[in-house]
Protein backbone atom coordinates (compact mmCIF):
# COMPACT_ATOMS: atom_id res chain seq x y z
CA UNK A 1 0.00 0.00 0.00
CA UNK A 2 1.33 3.44 -0.99
CA UNK A 3 1.88 6.20 1.52
CA UNK A 4 -0.99 8.61 2.11
CA UNK A 5 -0.39 12.17 0.75
CA UNK A 6 0.76 14.77 3.24
CA UNK A 7 -1.20 17.96 3.82
CA UNK A 8 1.26 19.79 1.49
CA UNK A 9 0.74 17.47 -1.48
CA UNK A 10 -1.38 18.74 -4.38
CA UNK A 11 -5.00 17.62 -3.96
CA UNK A 12 -6.20 15.18 -6.61
CA UNK A 13 -9.79 14.61 -5.50
CA UNK A 14 -11.28 18.13 -5.63
CA UNK A 15 -10.48 18.88 -1.99
CA UNK A 16 -9.03 22.08 -0.46
CA UNK A 17 -5.69 22.39 1.32
CA UNK A 18 -3.77 25.26 2.96
CA UNK A 19 0.01 25.45 2.83
CA UNK A 20 1.34 27.04 6.01
CA UNK A 21 5.10 26.42 5.61
CA UNK A 22 7.60 26.35 2.75
CA UNK A 23 6.90 23.47 0.34
CA UNK A 24 8.12 22.27 -3.07
CA UNK A 25 6.36 20.27 -5.79
CA UNK A 26 9.21 18.79 -7.79
CA UNK A 27 7.55 15.83 -9.50
CA UNK A 28 5.08 15.92 -12.37
CA UNK A 29 1.59 15.96 -10.97
CA UNK A 30 -2.07 16.74 -11.54
CA UNK A 31 -3.77 19.33 -9.37
CA UNK A 32 -7.48 18.76 -8.84
CA UNK A 33 -8.83 21.00 -6.10
CA UNK A 34 -8.03 24.26 -4.35
CA UNK A 35 -4.73 25.31 -2.77
CA UNK A 36 -4.24 28.33 -0.48
CA UNK A 37 -0.74 29.56 0.39
CA UNK A 38 -0.93 31.18 3.81
CA UNK A 39 0.97 34.22 5.04
CA UNK A 40 4.65 33.42 5.66
CA UNK A 41 4.60 30.31 3.46
CA UNK A 42 6.21 29.75 0.05
CA UNK A 43 5.18 27.10 -2.48
CA UNK A 44 7.73 26.31 -5.20
CA UNK A 45 6.55 24.44 -8.31
CA UNK A 46 9.50 23.20 -10.38
CA UNK A 47 7.78 20.37 -12.22
CA UNK A 48 5.29 20.03 -15.04
CA UNK A 49 1.77 20.26 -13.68
CA UNK A 50 -1.65 19.62 -15.19
CA UNK A 51 -4.50 21.57 -13.65
CA UNK A 52 -7.99 20.10 -13.62
CA UNK A 53 -10.98 22.22 -14.63
CA UNK A 54 -12.25 24.58 -11.87
CA UNK A 55 -9.13 24.12 -9.74
CA UNK A 56 -7.38 27.08 -8.16
CA UNK A 57 -4.26 28.34 -6.41
CA UNK A 58 -4.61 31.34 -4.09
CA UNK A 59 -1.65 33.26 -2.66
CA UNK A 60 -2.73 35.04 0.52
CA UNK A 61 -1.38 38.32 1.89
CA UNK A 62 2.20 37.49 2.94
CA UNK A 63 2.30 34.24 0.93
CA UNK A 64 4.58 33.47 -2.03
CA UNK A 65 4.37 31.27 -5.13
CA UNK A 66 7.45 30.44 -7.22
CA UNK A 67 7.10 28.69 -10.59
CA UNK A 68 10.50 27.67 -11.90
CA UNK A 69 11.24 25.94 -15.22
CA UNK A 70 7.81 24.38 -15.33
CA UNK A 71 4.97 23.86 -17.78
CA UNK A 72 1.61 24.53 -16.16
CA UNK A 73 -1.20 23.40 -18.47
CA UNK A 74 -4.91 22.89 -18.21
CA UNK A 75 -5.77 19.19 -18.09
CA UNK A 76 -8.62 19.87 -20.51
CA UNK A 77 -7.69 22.43 -23.14
CA UNK A 78 -10.33 24.26 -25.17
CA UNK A 79 -8.39 26.43 -27.59
CA UNK A 80 -9.10 27.93 -31.02
CA UNK A 81 -8.02 30.50 -33.55
CA UNK A 82 -10.76 33.09 -34.10
CA UNK A 83 -10.96 35.54 -36.99
CA UNK A 84 -10.79 39.11 -35.74
CA UNK A 85 -10.94 40.75 -39.16
CA UNK A 86 -12.85 40.17 -42.39
CA UNK A 87 -9.80 38.53 -43.99
CA UNK A 88 -7.12 36.27 -42.56
CA UNK A 89 -4.30 33.94 -43.52
CA UNK A 90 -2.96 30.86 -41.79
CA UNK A 91 0.27 29.02 -42.70
CA UNK A 92 0.54 25.23 -42.28
CA UNK A 93 3.98 23.55 -41.98
CA UNK A 94 4.57 20.45 -44.19
CA UNK A 95 7.09 17.64 -44.41
CA UNK A 96 8.04 18.60 -48.00
CA UNK A 97 7.26 15.17 -49.53
CA UNK A 98 5.16 16.73 -52.28
CA UNK A 99 2.22 15.19 -54.10
CA UNK A 100 -1.38 15.51 -52.99
CA UNK A 101 -1.81 17.48 -49.83
CA UNK A 102 -5.11 17.84 -47.93
CA UNK A 103 -5.75 20.32 -45.14
CA UNK A 104 -8.83 20.08 -42.92
CA UNK A 105 -10.13 22.81 -40.59
CA UNK A 106 -12.57 21.89 -37.80
CA UNK A 107 -14.75 24.74 -36.49
CA UNK A 108 -15.87 25.30 -32.94
CA UNK A 109 -19.39 26.10 -34.14
CA UNK A 110 -21.01 24.92 -37.35
CA UNK A 111 -20.97 27.64 -40.02
CA UNK A 112 -24.03 28.58 -42.03
CA UNK A 113 -23.94 29.34 -45.75
CA UNK A 114 -22.38 32.57 -47.03
CA UNK A 115 -20.37 33.22 -43.88
CA UNK A 116 -16.91 32.04 -44.98
CA UNK A 117 -14.96 31.74 -48.21
CA UNK A 118 -11.56 30.05 -48.11
CA UNK A 119 -8.89 28.49 -50.30
CA UNK A 120 -5.18 28.12 -50.90
CA UNK A 121 -3.29 31.36 -51.39
CA UNK A 122 -3.32 32.24 -55.08
CA UNK A 123 -6.43 30.20 -55.86
CA UNK A 124 -10.09 31.20 -56.03
CA UNK A 125 -11.80 31.16 -52.65
CA UNK A 126 -14.88 28.94 -52.33
CA UNK A 127 -17.82 29.05 -49.93
CA UNK A 128 -17.50 26.91 -46.79
CA UNK A 129 -20.16 25.79 -44.33
CA UNK A 130 -20.85 23.11 -41.75
CA UNK A 131 -18.58 21.79 -39.02
CA UNK A 132 -15.37 21.60 -41.10
CA UNK A 133 -13.72 22.64 -44.36
CA UNK A 134 -11.26 20.63 -46.48
CA UNK A 135 -8.73 21.94 -49.02
CA UNK A 136 -6.74 19.75 -51.44
CA UNK A 137 -3.87 20.60 -53.80
CA UNK A 138 -0.80 19.04 -55.47
CA UNK A 139 2.61 20.33 -54.47
CA UNK A 140 6.15 19.79 -55.69
CA UNK A 141 8.57 17.97 -53.50
CA UNK A 142 10.44 20.25 -51.14
CA UNK A 143 7.52 22.63 -50.43
CA UNK A 144 7.55 22.89 -46.64
CA UNK A 145 4.54 25.11 -46.00
CA UNK A 146 1.26 26.15 -47.53
CA UNK A 147 -1.02 29.10 -46.77
CA UNK A 148 -4.80 29.28 -46.75
CA UNK A 149 -6.68 32.55 -47.09
CA UNK A 150 -10.01 33.20 -45.42
CA UNK A 151 -12.63 35.87 -46.12
CA UNK A 152 -15.66 36.12 -43.87
CA UNK A 153 -18.76 38.31 -43.74
CA UNK A 154 -19.59 37.17 -40.22
CA UNK A 155 -15.99 36.88 -39.15
CA UNK A 156 -16.75 36.74 -35.42
CA UNK A 157 -18.34 33.31 -35.89
CA UNK A 158 -15.25 31.68 -37.48
CA UNK A 159 -13.29 29.76 -34.83
CA UNK A 160 -10.86 27.00 -35.87
CA UNK A 161 -10.26 24.37 -33.18
CA UNK A 162 -8.30 21.71 -35.12
CA UNK A 163 -6.01 21.58 -38.15
CA UNK A 164 -5.41 18.12 -39.70
CA UNK A 165 -2.91 17.41 -42.49
CA UNK A 166 -2.74 14.53 -44.95
CA UNK A 167 0.53 14.57 -46.89
CA UNK A 168 1.42 11.72 -49.30
CA UNK A 169 -1.19 9.56 -47.63
CA UNK A 170 0.14 10.18 -44.13
CA UNK A 171 -2.10 12.02 -41.69
CA UNK A 172 -1.16 14.21 -38.74
CA UNK A 173 -2.68 16.88 -36.55
CA UNK A 174 -1.25 20.20 -35.44
CA UNK A 175 -0.71 19.65 -31.74
CA UNK A 176 -1.10 23.30 -30.73
CA UNK A 177 -2.84 25.46 -33.32
CA UNK A 178 -1.75 28.55 -31.38
CA UNK A 179 1.83 27.82 -32.49
CA UNK A 180 0.96 28.33 -36.18
CA UNK A 181 1.82 31.46 -38.10
CA UNK A 182 -1.29 33.50 -38.83
CA UNK A 183 -2.64 37.01 -39.44
CA UNK A 184 -6.18 38.30 -39.02
CA UNK A 185 -6.77 35.60 -36.42
CA UNK A 186 -6.53 35.62 -32.66
CA UNK A 187 -5.86 32.79 -30.25
CA UNK A 188 -8.86 32.14 -28.04
CA UNK A 189 -9.75 29.68 -25.33
CA UNK A 190 -11.72 29.01 -22.20
CA UNK A 191 -9.73 29.66 -19.04
CA UNK A 192 -10.39 26.52 -17.02
CA UNK A 193 -8.49 27.25 -13.78
CA UNK A 194 -7.57 30.29 -11.70
CA UNK A 195 -4.44 31.68 -10.07
CA UNK A 196 -5.19 34.41 -7.50
CA UNK A 197 -2.42 36.54 -6.01
CA UNK A 198 -4.08 38.62 -3.33
CA UNK A 199 -2.91 42.05 -2.20
CA UNK A 200 0.31 41.53 -0.21
CA UNK A 201 1.01 38.19 -1.91
CA UNK A 202 3.65 37.52 -4.59
CA UNK A 203 4.18 35.41 -7.71
CA UNK A 204 7.55 34.81 -9.41
CA UNK A 205 7.56 32.78 -12.61
CA UNK A 206 10.87 32.08 -14.36
CA UNK A 207 11.55 30.18 -17.60
CA UNK A 208 8.09 28.64 -17.50
CA UNK A 209 4.89 28.30 -19.51
CA UNK A 210 1.38 28.82 -18.15
CA UNK A 211 -1.78 28.28 -20.18
CA UNK A 212 -5.58 28.38 -19.98
CA UNK A 213 -5.46 30.38 -16.75
CA UNK A 214 -7.44 33.23 -15.25
CA UNK A 215 -4.66 35.14 -13.46
CA UNK A 216 -5.69 37.73 -10.88
CA UNK A 217 -2.76 39.73 -9.52
CA UNK A 218 -3.77 42.16 -6.78
CA UNK A 219 -0.32 41.76 -5.22
CA UNK A 220 3.11 41.64 -6.90
CA UNK A 221 3.73 39.46 -9.93
CA UNK A 222 6.95 38.99 -11.91
CA UNK A 223 7.04 37.05 -15.18
CA UNK A 224 10.65 36.43 -16.26
CA UNK A 225 11.12 34.52 -19.52
CA UNK A 226 7.61 33.18 -19.14
CA UNK A 227 5.08 32.37 -21.83
CA UNK A 228 1.37 32.62 -21.20
CA UNK A 229 -1.10 31.14 -23.68
CA UNK A 230 -4.89 31.19 -23.90
CA UNK A 231 -5.47 33.27 -20.82
CA UNK A 232 -8.01 35.73 -19.50
CA UNK A 233 -6.56 39.26 -19.40
CA UNK A 234 -4.39 39.50 -16.29
CA UNK A 235 -6.44 41.47 -13.76
CA UNK A 236 -4.49 43.91 -11.56
CA UNK A 237 -7.45 45.81 -10.09
CA UNK A 238 -6.15 49.02 -8.46
CA UNK A 239 -3.39 47.50 -6.35
CA UNK A 240 -1.49 45.01 -8.50
CA UNK A 241 2.08 45.45 -9.73
CA UNK A 242 3.28 43.32 -12.63
CA UNK A 243 6.77 43.22 -14.14
CA UNK A 244 7.35 41.51 -17.50
CA UNK A 245 10.92 40.59 -18.46
CA UNK A 246 11.66 38.92 -21.82
CA UNK A 247 8.27 37.20 -21.68
CA UNK A 248 5.59 36.32 -24.21
CA UNK A 249 1.90 36.90 -23.57
CA UNK A 250 0.54 34.97 -26.52
CA UNK A 251 -3.19 34.52 -26.71
CA UNK A 252 -5.28 36.69 -24.45
CA UNK A 253 -8.85 35.57 -25.01
CA UNK A 254 -10.12 39.15 -24.84
CA UNK A 255 -9.08 42.52 -26.31
CA UNK A 256 -6.13 43.16 -23.99
CA UNK A 257 -3.36 41.19 -22.29
CA UNK A 258 -3.54 43.07 -18.97
CA UNK A 259 -6.39 45.07 -17.47
CA UNK A 260 -6.23 47.33 -14.45
CA UNK A 261 -7.74 50.24 -12.59
CA UNK A 262 -6.04 53.51 -11.66
CA UNK A 263 -3.38 52.80 -9.04
CA UNK A 264 -2.04 49.59 -10.56
CA UNK A 265 1.42 49.40 -12.13
CA UNK A 266 2.60 47.69 -15.31
CA UNK A 267 6.33 47.37 -16.09
CA UNK A 268 6.65 46.01 -19.64
CA UNK A 269 10.23 45.72 -20.88
CA UNK A 270 11.33 46.06 -24.51
CA UNK A 271 11.95 42.33 -24.96
CA UNK A 272 8.45 41.27 -23.93
CA UNK A 273 5.84 40.62 -26.63
CA UNK A 274 2.06 40.57 -26.37
CA UNK A 275 -0.72 38.87 -28.24
CA UNK A 276 -0.35 41.48 -30.98
CA UNK A 277 -2.77 42.54 -33.69
CA UNK A 278 -5.86 44.23 -32.31
CA UNK A 279 -5.07 43.09 -28.76
CA UNK A 280 -3.73 45.92 -26.60
CA UNK A 281 -0.88 45.21 -24.22
CA UNK A 282 -2.61 46.81 -21.26
CA UNK A 283 -5.54 49.04 -20.40
CA UNK A 284 -6.52 51.16 -17.40
CA UNK A 285 -10.25 51.32 -16.73
CA UNK A 286 -12.21 53.88 -14.73
CA UNK A 287 -15.22 52.37 -13.00
CA UNK A 288 -17.95 54.46 -11.42
CA UNK A 289 -16.65 58.01 -11.86
CA UNK A 290 -19.09 60.31 -10.05
CA UNK A 291 -20.12 63.63 -11.55
CA UNK A 292 -21.84 65.96 -9.06
CA UNK A 293 -23.71 69.21 -9.74
CA UNK A 294 -25.50 71.68 -7.41
CA UNK A 295 -28.99 70.70 -8.65
CA UNK A 296 -31.01 67.72 -9.85
CA UNK A 297 -31.84 67.62 -13.54
CA UNK A 298 -28.65 69.20 -14.85
CA UNK A 299 -27.86 68.13 -18.42
CA UNK A 300 -24.19 67.33 -19.09
CA UNK A 301 -22.88 66.61 -22.57
CA UNK A 302 -19.64 64.61 -22.61
CA UNK A 303 -17.52 63.89 -25.68
CA UNK A 304 -14.46 61.77 -26.56
CA UNK A 305 -15.11 59.28 -23.80
CA UNK A 306 -12.90 56.25 -23.47
CA UNK A 307 -11.33 53.98 -26.05
CA UNK A 308 -13.94 54.64 -28.74
CA UNK A 309 -14.25 58.45 -28.30
CA UNK A 310 -17.93 58.12 -27.47
CA UNK A 311 -20.34 60.98 -26.80
CA UNK A 312 -22.94 60.87 -24.04
CA UNK A 313 -25.53 63.23 -22.56
CA UNK A 314 -26.43 62.50 -18.94
CA UNK A 315 -28.88 64.00 -16.44
CA UNK A 316 -28.09 64.27 -12.74
CA UNK A 317 -30.39 62.46 -10.31
CA UNK A 318 -32.33 63.79 -7.31
CA UNK A 319 -29.02 64.18 -5.47
CA UNK A 320 -27.47 66.15 -8.32
CA UNK A 321 -25.23 63.20 -9.20
CA UNK A 322 -24.54 60.86 -12.11
CA UNK A 323 -22.25 57.80 -12.10
CA UNK A 324 -20.55 57.13 -15.42
CA UNK A 325 -20.27 53.55 -16.68
CA UNK A 326 -16.90 51.84 -16.86
CA UNK A 327 -14.59 53.08 -19.62
CA UNK A 328 -10.96 52.74 -20.71
CA UNK A 329 -9.00 55.90 -19.95
CA UNK A 330 -5.46 54.82 -20.90
CA UNK A 331 -3.99 51.97 -22.92
CA UNK A 332 -0.86 50.67 -24.64
CA UNK A 333 -1.57 49.25 -28.07
CA UNK A 334 0.10 46.16 -29.52
CA UNK A 335 2.93 48.25 -30.99
CA UNK A 336 3.80 49.77 -27.61
CA UNK A 337 2.27 53.23 -28.08
CA UNK A 338 0.47 54.69 -25.05
CA UNK A 339 -2.86 56.46 -25.60
CA UNK A 340 -4.98 58.58 -23.26
CA UNK A 341 -8.63 59.46 -23.55
CA UNK A 342 -9.42 63.12 -24.17
CA UNK A 343 -12.83 63.22 -22.51
CA UNK A 344 -14.20 66.70 -22.01
CA UNK A 345 -17.35 68.49 -20.93
CA UNK A 346 -18.94 69.95 -24.04
CA UNK A 347 -21.99 71.51 -22.42
CA UNK A 348 -23.67 71.98 -19.03
CA UNK A 349 -27.20 73.34 -18.88
CA UNK A 350 -30.10 73.65 -16.45
CA UNK A 351 -33.52 74.49 -17.90
CA UNK A 352 -35.94 73.40 -15.20
CA UNK A 353 -36.29 76.97 -13.94
CA UNK A 354 -37.19 78.41 -17.33
CA UNK A 355 -39.28 81.17 -15.71
CA UNK A 356 -35.96 82.69 -14.66
CA UNK A 357 -33.95 81.49 -17.67
CA UNK A 358 -31.64 78.71 -18.78
CA UNK A 359 -28.33 78.45 -16.95
CA UNK A 360 -24.99 76.96 -17.93
CA UNK A 361 -21.70 76.00 -16.30
CA UNK A 362 -17.98 76.09 -17.07
CA UNK A 363 -16.60 73.59 -19.58
CA UNK A 364 -13.29 71.73 -19.71
CA UNK A 365 -11.61 68.33 -19.42
CA UNK A 366 -13.50 65.62 -17.56
CA UNK A 367 -10.47 63.82 -16.11
CA UNK A 368 -10.82 60.50 -14.32
CA UNK A 369 -11.31 61.54 -10.67
CA UNK A 370 -14.73 62.16 -9.16
CA UNK A 371 -15.65 65.68 -10.17
CA UNK A 372 -17.96 68.42 -8.89
CA UNK A 373 -19.26 70.81 -11.53
CA UNK A 374 -20.64 74.27 -10.91
CA UNK A 375 -23.48 76.22 -12.50
CA UNK A 376 -23.53 79.92 -13.26
CA UNK A 377 -26.72 80.84 -11.35
CA UNK A 378 -28.20 84.22 -10.36
CA UNK A 379 -27.67 85.43 -6.79
CA UNK A 380 -30.52 87.78 -5.94
CA UNK A 381 -30.82 90.39 -3.15
CA UNK A 382 -33.79 92.72 -2.67
CA UNK A 383 -32.00 95.82 -1.47
CA UNK A 384 -34.93 98.15 -0.75
CA UNK A 385 -38.65 98.83 -1.22
CA UNK A 386 -39.57 102.52 -1.04
CA UNK A 387 -42.94 104.28 -1.30
CA UNK A 388 -42.44 107.22 -3.62
CA UNK A 389 -44.91 109.49 -1.73
CA UNK A 390 -45.48 108.55 1.90
CA UNK A 391 -48.37 111.01 2.39
CA UNK A 392 -51.60 109.57 3.70
CA UNK A 393 -53.70 107.93 1.01
CA UNK A 394 -57.34 107.04 0.72
CA UNK A 395 -58.39 103.41 0.79
CA UNK A 396 -58.77 102.18 -2.80
CA UNK A 397 -56.26 104.64 -4.19
CA UNK A 398 -52.91 103.55 -5.68
CA UNK A 399 -49.45 104.67 -4.62
CA UNK A 400 -46.19 104.34 -6.57
CA UNK A 401 -43.47 102.09 -5.14
CA UNK A 402 -39.83 101.60 -6.21
CA UNK A 403 -37.90 98.37 -5.53
CA UNK A 404 -34.16 97.94 -5.92
CA UNK A 405 -32.84 94.43 -6.81
CA UNK A 406 -29.19 93.39 -6.89
CA UNK A 407 -27.88 90.34 -8.80
CA UNK A 408 -24.38 89.08 -7.98
CA UNK A 409 -24.68 86.10 -10.37
CA UNK A 410 -25.82 85.17 -13.86
CA UNK A 411 -28.50 87.19 -15.65
CA UNK A 412 -32.10 86.19 -14.92
CA UNK A 413 -35.63 87.38 -15.55
CA UNK A 414 -37.32 87.23 -12.16
CA UNK A 415 -40.60 88.47 -10.66
CA UNK A 416 -41.35 90.08 -7.29
CA UNK A 417 -44.46 89.57 -5.20
CA UNK A 418 -45.47 91.59 -2.14
CA UNK A 419 -47.35 90.94 1.11
CA UNK A 420 -48.66 93.12 3.92
CA UNK A 421 -47.58 93.06 7.55
CA UNK A 422 -49.74 89.98 8.13
CA UNK A 423 -48.16 88.08 5.25
CA UNK A 424 -51.23 88.42 3.05
CA UNK A 425 -50.72 89.17 -0.65
CA UNK A 426 -51.38 92.79 -1.52
CA UNK A 427 -52.73 94.22 -4.73
CA UNK A 428 -49.97 95.45 -7.04
CA UNK A 429 -49.88 96.37 -10.66
CA UNK A 430 -48.41 94.37 -12.28
CA UNK A 431 -49.50 91.48 -10.06
CA UNK A 432 -46.11 89.82 -10.63
CA UNK A 433 -43.54 92.59 -10.86
CA UNK A 434 -40.99 91.73 -13.61
CA UNK A 435 -37.30 92.43 -13.03
CA UNK A 436 -34.63 92.03 -15.70
CA UNK A 437 -31.83 91.22 -13.30
CA UNK A 438 -28.66 91.59 -15.37
CA UNK A 439 -25.49 89.75 -14.41
CA UNK A 440 -23.51 91.54 -11.70
CA UNK A 441 -25.87 94.52 -11.71
CA UNK A 442 -28.47 96.45 -9.69
CA UNK A 443 -31.93 97.12 -11.16
CA UNK A 444 -34.78 99.36 -10.01
CA UNK A 445 -38.43 98.74 -10.88
CA UNK A 446 -41.60 100.73 -10.22
CA UNK A 447 -45.09 99.44 -9.57
CA UNK A 448 -48.29 100.56 -7.84
CA UNK A 449 -49.79 99.36 -4.59
CA UNK A 450 -53.50 99.59 -3.83
CA UNK A 451 -54.75 99.05 -0.28
CA UNK A 452 -58.39 98.17 0.50
CA UNK A 453 -58.35 98.53 4.28
CA UNK A 454 -57.62 101.51 6.49
CA UNK A 455 -54.87 101.99 9.01
CA UNK A 456 -51.08 101.90 9.14
CA UNK A 457 -49.63 99.37 6.66
CA UNK A 458 -46.32 98.44 5.00
CA UNK A 459 -45.35 95.86 2.36
CA UNK A 460 -42.60 93.27 2.05
CA UNK A 461 -41.40 92.25 -1.44
CA UNK A 462 -39.40 89.15 -2.38
CA UNK A 463 -38.65 87.09 -5.53
CA UNK A 464 -41.16 84.51 -6.76
CA UNK A 465 -39.11 81.27 -6.64
CA UNK A 466 -39.47 78.63 -9.42
CA UNK A 467 -40.25 75.17 -8.06
CA UNK A 468 -36.86 73.89 -9.27
CA UNK A 469 -35.17 76.22 -6.74
CA UNK A 470 -37.58 75.71 -3.83
CA UNK A 471 -35.26 73.37 -1.94
CA UNK A 472 -32.14 75.20 -3.07
CA UNK A 473 -32.92 78.85 -2.34
CA UNK A 474 -29.46 79.35 -0.85
CA UNK A 475 -28.04 78.83 -4.35
CA UNK A 476 -29.95 81.77 -5.85
CA UNK A 477 -30.88 84.08 -2.94
CA UNK A 478 -28.69 85.93 -0.49
CA UNK A 479 -29.65 86.44 3.14
CA UNK A 480 -31.21 89.72 2.02
CA UNK A 481 -33.86 88.00 -0.07
CA UNK A 482 -36.64 90.47 0.81
CA UNK A 483 -37.09 94.11 1.83
CA UNK A 484 -39.77 96.06 3.76
CA UNK A 485 -41.25 99.41 2.89
CA UNK A 486 -41.91 102.11 5.48
CA UNK A 487 -45.39 102.31 7.00
CA UNK A 488 -48.01 104.68 5.63
CA UNK A 489 -51.57 105.62 6.66
CA UNK A 490 -54.59 104.62 4.60
CA UNK A 491 -57.75 106.71 5.30
CA UNK A 492 -61.27 105.41 4.76
CA UNK A 493 -63.91 107.54 2.83
CA UNK A 494 -67.10 108.76 4.74
CA UNK A 495 -69.63 105.94 4.70
CA UNK A 496 -71.63 106.46 1.46
CA UNK A 497 -74.69 104.65 2.90
CA UNK A 498 -75.15 107.28 5.68
CA UNK A 499 -74.74 110.14 3.20
CA UNK A 500 -77.40 108.73 0.99
CA UNK A 501 -79.85 108.39 3.88
CA UNK A 502 -79.36 112.07 4.80
CA UNK A 503 -79.90 113.19 1.24
CA UNK A 504 -82.97 110.99 0.93
CA UNK A 505 -84.45 112.42 4.12
CA UNK A 506 -83.85 115.96 2.89
CA UNK A 507 -85.41 115.15 -0.45
CA UNK A 508 -88.46 113.66 1.21
CA UNK A 509 -88.94 116.74 3.43
CA UNK A 510 -88.57 119.11 0.48
CA UNK A 511 -90.91 116.97 -1.55
CA UNK A 512 -93.57 116.95 1.13
CA UNK A 513 -93.33 120.75 1.48
CA UNK A 514 -93.65 121.23 -2.25
CA UNK A 515 -96.59 118.90 -2.39
CA UNK A 516 -98.42 120.77 0.37
CA UNK A 517 -97.76 124.10 -1.26
CA UNK A 518 -98.94 122.81 -4.59
CA UNK A 519 -102.12 121.37 -3.07
CA UNK A 520 -103.05 124.71 -1.43
CA UNK A 521 -102.46 126.75 -4.54
CA UNK A 522 -104.47 124.33 -6.59
CA UNK A 523 -107.61 124.92 -4.41
CA UNK A 524 -107.48 128.70 -4.90
CA UNK A 525 -107.23 128.40 -8.65
CA UNK A 526 -110.22 126.10 -8.80
CA UNK A 527 -112.39 128.55 -6.79
CA UNK A 528 -111.54 131.47 -9.03
CA UNK A 529 -112.23 129.39 -12.09
CA UNK A 530 -115.73 128.46 -10.82
CA UNK A 531 -116.75 132.09 -10.16
CA UNK A 532 -115.56 133.18 -13.59
CA UNK A 533 -117.52 130.44 -15.22
CA UNK A 534 -120.75 131.41 -13.46
CA UNK A 535 -120.36 135.06 -14.54
CA UNK A 536 -119.83 134.03 -18.12
CA UNK A 537 -122.92 131.84 -18.13
CA UNK A 538 -125.10 134.65 -16.73
CA UNK A 539 -123.84 137.13 -19.36
CA UNK A 540 -124.47 134.66 -22.16
CA UNK A 541 -128.04 133.99 -20.92
CA UNK A 542 -128.82 137.80 -20.74
CA UNK A 543 -127.50 138.38 -24.25
CA UNK A 544 -129.64 135.50 -25.57
CA UNK A 545 -132.85 136.88 -24.00
CA UNK A 546 -132.21 140.34 -25.39
CA UNK A 547 -131.68 138.88 -28.87
CA UNK A 548 -134.90 136.89 -28.70
CA UNK A 549 -136.86 140.04 -27.69
CA UNK A 550 -135.49 141.95 -30.70
CA UNK A 551 -136.60 139.24 -33.09
CA UNK A 552 -140.22 139.27 -31.72
CA UNK A 553 -140.45 143.01 -32.15
CA UNK A 554 -139.39 142.80 -35.80
CA UNK A 555 -142.01 140.15 -36.54
CA UNK A 556 -144.70 142.37 -35.10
Amino acid sequence: MGAAPSLADAPTDGSTITITSDESWSSSLTLNGSVTIASGATLTIDSNTDIATSSSITVSNGGNLIIDSSIINAQEQMDWLAMDDISAQITIPLQGTGGEVSIKFTFKDSLVENILKAGFTGSELSSQSGEDAQFTTNLEQGVTEVSINLSAAGWLAVKITEVDIVESGTGSSVEDIRSLQYSGLKAGAVATWSLNVMEGGSLLSSQSSISDVDLVCFGTCTLNQTTMQSFEPIDLSDSGIITLIDSNLNGSIDDEDIKSLSGAEVNWDATTTGSGGNTDRWIIERIGQKVTTPLPGVLIQLVELGYWNESKTVTTDSNGMFTLPSRIIQWMDSSGEVHNESARIENISFNRASAWGDFTGPLGLLGSDDITLSLDLPMISVMSVEIDDESDANVGDSVSVTAKVKNDGAAATIALTCTDSNGVDVSTLPIYIPVEAGAQSTTTVQFTWTQYSSGEESITCSPLIPSAFEDFENLVLTEQSSANSSSMKWIAHVDSGTNMAIWLMAAIIVGIGALLAFTKKGGEVEEESTESSQETEETEESETAESEEEVVEEDS
